[in-house]
């Protein structure tokens, strides 16, 4: 279920339009990152999603109402707002200061309840501050001080929090805290939050989705690992990094001097390493390797497409088996699942995201036995989408796009744009498509094509695959 949505977002401060068009939506529980460069918009689009700044254009819809013209107090219940530079009265205590986030549940002339204490209390102790309560504000440390700001904001009970820069003037271990602090509370309360962040690393560790913004506009949008990229960094931010990725560690960005060299493409480092070589979770750099020259007396392609089709069994092994090949050579690999089983799991997943391999299981079930094909359809669309965007931004250098003939031969990804992404794809990017029935169109656009053909299987004598190894 969507809880906040912004549609076609315009701000203009001082003659500048600061914030142009944008429109993004959050479900409920998710956590949205906003990223992005300095004056990017980012804290003038939180702005206008609290009301601090008026917008020239759009709207925003919270859980069906619209945001124009409420007052301060009717927002107040419906979110919570932790700036990134807080005013608070210093001479004022802690357990004062976070009861004033009770304001907008009393009356003009009332007075806080039982209730209002109790809810104070619960946000204290949520965020460990039972044994500062009676400390000013003024005494604290930084990273007290933003636990007690976000404890304000909490004592609301609004079911969105926004949270402008909440790590900016904190060291790394309490910006840890925090974050852990928000996830932890966002989950036992069921909050939706919506961020803007500097530290990409941590933005991409606990945010459910990211959008960047460059220039007043949301340039990208979607899973960390497809919008922190070393590309989109050097794009952007003008930044030269490396990108770290990991099955259990997620994305870390680790910043180059400049004029540093980049590392070789078979880099890859190990970070919290166990003895043990069977508990060894390594985390391999995003590269993207030089194109190889050809060899004299041969011609190699900078790219090729290949298509694994028919009614046979191995079409997917056979292209998880090229991308192994691929990732050996030092490859940056990525695949798009598109499901053709709501439940269905191949076993390579796991040993390729232990390789480095970004793996995206998308969809709910393409197949004719879907209980909701109108979401069945909507989820194929989205997933296709996403698809495009990774193979146009040349970060990956082969991309598997498994059993995307599904949702093709139903309609739901139109031909002539499939054609079209091949075509228009950045020269080295390799592409390998898998599944049944594939069209005409696909096959005489490919450069190789293999056709798998069942000549008897273990299914039709009532043997089932084990779990996670499909013979």
């Amino acid at each position: 279920m969507t809880s906040l949505e912004v549609r076609d977002v315009s701000v203009v401060l001082g003659g500048a339009r600061v914030v142009n068009e944008v429109s993004l939506s959050v479900k409920e529980g998710e956590w949205l990152g906003l990223i992005g460069p300095n004056g990017a918009g980012k804290t003038t689009l939180l702005r206008a999603i609290t009301g601090s700044v008026p917008t020239v254009s759009g709207e925003i819809i919270y859980r069906g109402t619209n945001l124009a013209g409420l007052r301060t107090r009717q927002r107040a219940r419906m979110m919570a707002v932790v700036p990134q530079q807080p005013v608070v009265p210093w001479g004022m205590g802690v357990a004062d200061y976070v009861l004033l986030g009770r304001t907008c549940r009393i009356g003009l002339l009332g007075r806080e309840t039982r209730l209002d204490l109790d809810i104070t209390q619960e946000s204290l102790k949520a965020l460990g501050l039972e044994t500062l309560s009676a400390r000013r504000l003024d005494e604290l440390s930084g990273g007290e001080l933003q636990r007690a700001v976000l404890a304000r904001a909490l004592t609301q009970a609004a079911p969105l929090l926004i949270l402008d820069e909440p790590t900016s003037s904190l060291d790394v271990g309490h910006s840890q805290q925090i974050m852990e602090m928000v996830d932890r509370l966002r989950r036992e309360q069921r909050l939706t939050v919506v961020s803007a962040l500097h530290d990409l690393t941590l933005a991409a560790q606990f945010c459910d989705r990211l959008v960047m913004m460059s220039g007043g506009k949301a340039i990208l949008e979607g899973p960390p690992r497809s919008v922190i990229t070393e590309r989109s960094l050097r794009d952007h931010y003008g930044a030269q990094v490396r990108i770290l990725t990991g099955p259990k560690f997620g994305v870390v960005v680790i910043p180059l001097r400049s004029g540093m060299p980049p590392a070789e493409p078979d880099i890859s480092l190990s970070f919290g390493m166990q003895s043990d070589s069977r508990t060894e979770t390594p985390m391999t750099a995003q590269e993207t390797p030089p194109i190889e020259k050809p060899s004299f007396g041969s011609e190699r392609a900078s790219s090729l497409v290949l298509v694994n089709t028919g009614h046979g069994k191995g079409k997917s092994t056979a292209a998880f088996g090229t991308l192994l090949r691929a990732v050996s050579r030092g490859w940056k690999v990525g695949v798009v699942q598109f499901l053709k089983s709501g439940d269905w799991k191949v076993g390579e997943e796991e040993v390729c995201r232990r390789l480095g391999v970004e793996w995206w299981a998308l969809g709910d079930g393409f197949t004719w036995d879907s209980e909701n094909m109108s979401q069945t359809e909507a989820v194929a669309r989205e997933a296709w989408s996403f698809a495009r965007r990774l193979v146009s931004e040349g970060v990956h250098r082969m991309v598997v796009l498994d059993e995307i003939t599904y949702p093709l031969n139903w309609g739901w990804i139109d031909e002539g744009e499939l054609l079209e992404m091949i075509r228009g794809r950045p020269a080295h990017v390799s592409l390998i498509l898998t599944g049944r029935d594939a069209p005409a169109a696909l096959v005489e656009e490919a450069d190789t094509v293999t056709e798998m053909t069942k000549v008897k299987h273990a299914f039709d004598q009532g043997i089932m695959a084990r779990r996670g190894i499909d013979y």
